[in-house]
This record gives structure tokens, C-alpha cells and sequence, in this order.
């Protein structure tokens, strides 16, 4: 009796996981539907109006309708872009373009300043800014320097973003419809099935969500990659900037060459230590030999003035 049970409870869970994905796949095909009917190519050119009574989301643009249609169908975009900016200051530019960031409710994700030669720093910039205002920050950017390489996309994601819309409702719907199932199982072993599907389409809800939220962050918030570099300073004027900091920079050029001169010393240091038993293994064995080279010539002497006696006595 048990086992029928089971039997028969496995083919509940099994019809419900089939009924779900038949809903996800028949939105998908009505929505692309929906979608064909709404654009271009099956309404004329001539007959589309915008409709300016519906609200627009942020990071959306409306689509436009077919005559005598009256439906509008929310359109949505990942937008970037990128400027390169030459500016006279590069740490006052930051400011002045950190500050207007702000103030159009956007955020600095990331900033990063180097030098490029002495005296002359650059920076790299990463801003988040609503979608709706990515424009005019845009024209906002190019006033606070020399611009040069303004680039602009613009991504549609409407398809992925309504086919995930859709498939994460189905997966929900198809997870509550499991707990109730979970409610008539009577037995253990109708219990832990019943769970391990609930925890899979868990899974799979946890993670629609989050690349749901992923989207929805892209396409809200428009993302501009900004390069900041100083203009050079020309050679034929004279630049206060070559004394700028000068005694800070005189104390570390000092502090440099008593480093120097202290590593050296250190260096010779120990290579007379690391050579000092070799050198007196060496130097005794060069003092025996010339204490043995000095007793020999005496004696070759001694030998040499005895012969030249006994040469003058003869």
C-alpha cells in the first residue's frame, strides 16, 4: 500500500515539474510572439504612434505601437560608456567630477590615481549613474577638460530580461505548488522526495533571483569608464613644480645615500669575515714557505763563502 502510494506520489511531482516547464516554455513563445507583433516588421512604419499615458520604467525605452493597438511594451537597455579626458589638474578634476556624481544619485565605484612622469598624474575612474541621466552626465564630462574617444553602447536585453521574469514566477508558482503537495504526504519516504524536489527548485528560484537583480542593477544604473591625464608641461616655461616638496624630496635623497654607503659597508664587512679562515690558512702556509725558502738560502750562502776560503787558501 505504501509503495503505491509513493508510486502514485512520484507521478504528482513528476506532472508538476512537467507542468512547469511546459508554462515556462509557452510564455517564452508568447512573449517572443507578443514581441514579433509589437515591433517593425509586423506593423507598417506609418502607422506606429508613441503612447506617452503609460509610465516608463528606469533603464527602459517604450516601444511604439501598431495603429489601433493601444498596448506599449517596456523596452530594456544596459548602457556604457567611455571618455578620455586631458584636464589641468587631475586631483581637482576628481573632486568636481565626484561632486556632480552625487548630486545626480550616482556613485564612484572605483578611482585610481598614478603618476605618469614627475609631476604629471593621471587617474582612471569607473561611475555608476541612473540610466536616465547617463546623457547629461555624458555632455557634463566633456566640459571639465579636453575630450577625445567618446564612445556610447547601448545593449537590448528585453528578451532575456522577460523570458527570466518568466521563468522565475513559473519556478515559484511550481515551488508553492510542491509544499502543498508536501502537506499530503503521509509517509517518510513520501516526505524526503517531496523536499528534495522543493530544494532544487529552491535552488533554481535563488538563482534566477540573483541574476535578476544583476540585471535589474545594469540596467538602472548606466556605467561610464572615465581616463583623466594632465596636460604636459611645455619646456619653454618655467615650472614651479620642480620645487615643489623640495626639502622633503632633499631628505630622502639624503637618506638614500647614507643607505647606500651603510649597504656597502656591510657588504665588504661580511666578505672579510666570509674570507678571514681562508686568508689564514693561506698566509701560514705562505709564511712556511718563505721562513723554509730563507733557511735554504742561508745555507746555500754558508755553503758558497766556505768554497770561496778554502778556493783563496789554496
Amino acid at each position: 500500500m505504501q509503495l503505491k502510494r509513493l508510486g502514485l506520489l512520484s507521478i504528482l511531482i513528476l506532472a508538476v515539474a512537467l507542468a512547469g516547464l511546459l508554462v515556462s516554455s509557452c510564455a517564452s513563445s508568447q512573449q517572443a510572439v507578443k514581441d514579433y507583433v509589437e515591433s517593425e516588421a509586423y506593423y507598417p512604419a506609418e502607422e506606429y504612434a508613441m503612447d506617452a499615458e503609460a509610465p516608463q520604467a528606469p533603464g527602459t525605452e517604450r516601444a511604439v505601437n501598431g495603429g489601433g493597438v493601444g498596448k506599449s511594451t517596456l523596452r530594456y537597455f544596459i548602457r556604457n560608456g567611455s571618455i578620455d579626458l586631458t584636464v589641468k589638474n587631475t586631483r581637482e578634476t576628481i573632486q568636481e567630477i565626484q561632486e556632480m556624481v552625487r548630486a545626480t544619485g550616482g556613485i564612484v565605484s572605483s578611482s585610481n590615481v598614478y603618476e605618469i612622469r614627475e609631476g604629471q598624474y593621471g587617474a582612471y575612474m569607473t561611475l555608476r549613474v541612473p540610466e536616465n541621466v547617463f546623457e547629461s552626465v555624458m555632455e557634463q564630462l566633456v566640459t571639465y577638460g579636453k575630450a577625445s574617444n567618446i564612445r556610447t553602447s547601448s545593449d537590448d536585453v528585453t528578451m532575456y530580461y522577460v523570458d527570466l521574469e518568466s521563468r522565475l514566477r513559473n519556478q515559484k508558482a511550481q515551488e508553492n505548488r510542491l509544499v502543498e503537495i508536501l502537506e499530503m504526504a503521509e509517509t517518510v519516504e513520501e516526505v524526503l522526495e517531496v523536499e528534495r524536489e522543493i530544494f532544487r527548485v529552491r535552488g533554481d528560484v535563488e538563482a534566477m533571483t540573483a541574476q535578476l537583480t544583476q540585471l535589474q542593477d545594469q540596467v538602472t544604473y548606466a556605467t561610464i569608464n572615465l581616463s583623466l591625464r594632465e596636460e604636459a608641461i611645455p619646456t619653454e616655461t618655467i615650472s614651479p613644480g620642480a620645487f615643489e616638496n623640495f626639502g622633503k624630496r632633499v631628505s630622502q635623497a639624503l637618506i638614500g645615500s647614507i643607505n647606500f654607503v651603510m649597504n656597502v659597508v656591510s657588504i665588504i664587512i661580511l666578505v672579510i669575515v666570509a674570507i678571514l679562515p681562508v686568508s689564514l690558512v693561506l698566509g701560514l702556509i705562505a709564511l712556511i714557505i718563505v721562513l723554509l725558502t730563507r733557511k735554504f738560502s742561508k745555507r746555500r750562502q754558508l755553503a758558497a763563502a766556505k768554497k770561496t776560503e778554502e778556493t783563496k787558501q789554496e
